[in-house]
């Protein structure tokens, strides 16, 4: 078995080969993403402890992990680092399921800005992903990070991970949609219990898609959030996670090759 055998629904994936600005790649074999790994079936969860994990990060609230806890993997440290809070301070369920909303709220394209400014306007700030840069700084990889889906939070650390190592924003953009190949099926199953809306309101099917799927405004956004905090990505790395030039550096030798 290996990562192809995996449900495609599960969102398991690695950031291997990833080309970098430099002409290098993204070594194969040491970054994965997925959904909630409470899903994984024994044949996946095997294969899983088979891939050398050194360190799980769970991107997900208190909430979301006693619903649906995540299993041992052989050999992996397990960090439960919640990637989203309100302004209160309190974990934000970020599932699918979490972000139920009624239909008005669906196809509201006001209430869909809302939703990006507040939830991917701060997710490239959350401190979790300084916790995962930390471990990936100290070799701890091959590591594995997660959230209920695999597309939002997992989203915004693998992007942050393939901009560390030098990878185009056009690459990273293309790995982050590719969650809508992966969970189609739960897309489509999606926006046809809600075709009735759909046909009321055109538009609510873009902004659905986001529900189950991923939009790449999203992404973007979050991208021109970080430049505009920042003015360019070496000043946000250096700042928020003391990763420097040398330091950067070191990270492309340790997990990019020719």
């Amino acid at each position: 078995m290996n990562l192809k055998d995996f449900r495609i629904e599960m969102n398991f994936r690695e950031l291997g080969g990833y080309p970098t600005k430099d002409g290098r790649k993204v070594k194969h074999g040491m970054f994965y993403r997925s959904g909630a790994l409470g899903c994984l079936n024994k044949a996946e969860l095997d294969e899983t402890g088979r891939l050398g994990i050194r360190s799980i990060f769970d991107f997900r609230s208190s909430r979301e992990t006693e619903n649906n806890p995540d299993p041992e993997i052989p050999g992996a440290r397990y960090f439960h680092v919640s990637a989203l809070t309100d302004e209160a301070g309190n974990e934000i369920d970020l599932s699918p399921k979490g972000m139920e909303v009624s239909d008005e709220i669906f196809y509201s394209l006001a209430s869909n800005d809302l939703f990006l400014e507040n939830f991917y306007g701060r997710l490239p700030f959350s401190p979790a992903y300084q916790v995962m840069f930390r471990e990936i700084q100290h070799g701890q990889a091959p590591i594995l990070i997660h959230c209920s889906a695999g597309k939002d939070r997992t989203g915004i650390g693998a992007a942050l991970i393939l901009l560390a190592l030098n990878v185009d924003e056009d690459v990273i953009l293309e790995d982050y949609m590719k969650t809508n190949e992966y969970r189609r099926k739960c897309i489509d199953a999606f926006l046809a219990s809600k075709k009735d809306l759909i046909d009321a309101h055109p538009h609510a099917a873009y902004i659905m898609n986001g529900f189950e799927g991923v939009n790449a405004e999203a992404l973007e956004l979050a991208l021109q959030k970080i430049k505009d905090r920042y003015q360019d990505c070496d000043t946000y790395f250096a700042q928020r996670y003391h990763l420097g030039p040398e330091e950067l550096a070191y990270l492309r030798e340790k997990y990019t090759e020719d």
